[in-house]
């Protein structure tokens, strides 16, 4: 699950410009006769609960939101246990910020909105335009536990608020991080080696993968240590470990600059070069797609990969390795902490704001107390907590004197992955694998727990991470930072790996490109941003 990237597929400058206009002759002439931009003004007196709350957002991969239709039963549930009338209208996600771009200059627009910022290049001026309605006002008369339940840090976010009002509702990831390293455990016990601390402990386990037969198949050629496929900066585990990270920005020198370019960047590639050229990776990690790589775990040919802490349980867990795994009846695995490096460097994700996506109401909303009073319902009734932990009751779960009882690999919860229609894409408040009462009521709970407790243990500090993307970049997205398909970065990356450029004056040509094709204006403002809000 990933939420929205501020990446190329976003509309250029101009183009948000002709959206803006073309929704403002919308939000005109819905006001006229009203004399006034207060949330007030805008509420209808003759609001009901009945009335409809169209809601647009992206199905993000989710095989079960794909697929619900209008008579869902999780859909319907939720509006009996509400009382509200909510419609959810799910879009692709590969594709949303495009759809969702054409549904803003055509002024079709739901009642409720995702995006990924109120400042999104989706829909570029639409806060100073009074495009989106401000919502301090309602939120402060009608939903008070949501304000309350929600850090004050996320609603001083510049993705949440401009100005000191705030215009958008955060949608948090639930727990601050969830990456992980996964490890073939049986693999160690097999091989009689600890659980690897340092790099030099993960090479020792690599060599030892290498040249024995771990999953029995007779072929000791077909495992490979260190599992990676196209999404580099998901399976990347060994960059923190030499100071850097391909997606952060440090402060030097007085200066904001990218980690893409700092010299342990090249160590950092050395090390994967390494790896590369014993046979320890995979040789297609850059054109092999996710699902491949499922494939290749569960065929017991990786036995080190990047995750995240909620794949742990439908995959991984005592009760279904022995599904996921082919002929591998020992199979088991372990989330572990990253490795530490030769300067004592370590990590894992790069610490964010926290904010999954952003909530937006288009000021041509009819009845927005409506949306802010479901929403207020959604944080504080216990039959909310219940309903987006456990789904509906009698079917999804049971209760037994006042005790749940919940299983989340009962079929009605794991066909099409139904637990993820409640617990995320019908909860407007969270990602929800990892709530309090789901954690409580899982499998393996102290496991799941642990794992998240050294996912957050294990981030690194990010003195950009409430950074706007930056319009420096917005024509270039070949300068973008990280390792992404398509950026100068990636390409030089490949080329060292594989070998078509040595290391040394393919890294030191890149900084050079880089910095030149429009880096240094990156850096100018990234450092101006930095500046000016730290000094709010």
């Amino acid at each position: 699950m990933k939420a929205l990237s501020n990446n190329s597929r976003f509309l250029r400058k101009r183009s948000a410009i002709t959206i803006v206009g073309a929704l403002m002759s919308v939000v005109m002439l819905a006001g006229c006769g009203n004399s006034s931009n207060d949330p007030k003004a805008t509420s209808t007196s003759g609001a009901s609960a009945s009335d409809p709350i169209h809601i647009l957002l992206s199905h993000s991969e989710f095989a079960y939101a794909k697929q619900a239709k209008e008579d869902d039963i999780y859909k319907k549930e939720l509006n009996r246990l509400s009382g509200f009338n909510v419609k959810y209208d799910f879009l692709g996600h590969s594709d949303y910020a495009q759809q969702l771009s054409l549904r803003f200059a055509s002024g079709d627009l739901a009642d409720l909105i995702r995006t990924d910022s109120i400042v999104s290049t989706i829909h570029s001026g639409a806060v100073d335009q009074g495009v989106f309605l401000e919502l301090g006002p309602l939120i402060d008369k009608y939903a008070p536990t949501l304000k309350k339940k929600i850090p004050a840090e996320f609603w001083k976010s510049p993705r949440i608020s401009k100005d000191g009002k705030i215009y958008g509702i955060p949608v948090t990831r639930g727990v601050p991080a969830d990456r992980s390293i996964f490890i073939r455990q049986d693999w160690l016990d097999k091989l009689k080696m600890d659980t690897p601390k340092t790099l030099d402990d993960y090479l020792a386990f690599f060599e030892a993968v290498k040249k024995e037969d771990m999953n029995g198949n007779g072929d000791p050629n077909d495992e490979y240590g260190l599992g990676m496929f196209n999404n580099i900066v998901w399976t990347d585990i060994f960059t923190p470990a030499f100071g850097v990270h391909t997606n952060k920005w440090s402060l030097k020198n007085g200066q904001l600059v990218p980690d893409i370019i700092d010299p342990r960047m090249k160590e950092a590639i050395a090390f994967y070069k390494q790896l590369y050229d014993k046979g320890y990776i995979n040789p297609n990690l850059f054109v092999k797609k996710e699902d491949e790589q499922n494939a290749s775990i569960a065929k017991g040919e990786v036995g080190v990969w990047g995750a995240a802490v909620y794949q742990y349980l439908a995959g991984y867990g005592k009760d279904n390795a022995a599904k996921t795994f082919l002929n591998q009846p020992n199979a088991s695995v372990s989330m572990i902490a990253p490795p530490q490096g030769p300067r004592g460097d370590k990590g894992m994700a790069l610490q964010s704001d926290e904010i999954y996506f952003v909530w937006v109401i288009p000021a041509t909303t009819k009845n927005p107390e409506n949306i802010i009073k479901y929403l207020e319902w959604a944080y504080s009734s216990p039959d909310a907590d219940q309903f987006f932990a456990y789904g509906i009751k009698g079917q999804n779960f049971t209760e037994e004197n006042g005790q749940i009882k919940y299983d989340i690999n009962q079929p009605i919860n794991v066909e099409k992955n139904a637990f993820q229609m409640y617990q995320v894409s019908l909860n407007p408040r969270e990602i929800g694998f990892a709530a309090p009462l789901v954690l409580k009521a899982l499998p393996e709970s102290e496991k799941i727990t642990k794992g998240y407790a050294t996912s957050k243990e294990s981030l690194i500090p990010n003195e950009a991470k409430y950074m706007p993307r930056l319009e420096s970049l917005a024509s270039h997205p070949e300068l973008n930072i990280g390792a992404a398909q398509g950026t100068l970065f990636l390409d030089m990356f490949a080329k060292v790996l594989t070998g078509r450029e040595p290391l040394d004056s393919a890294f030191d040509n890149f900084v050079v490109e880089w910095k030149k094709r429009g880096g240094d204006a990156a850096i100018k403002e990234a450092t101006e941003w930095y500046n000016k809000f730290n000094t709010k």
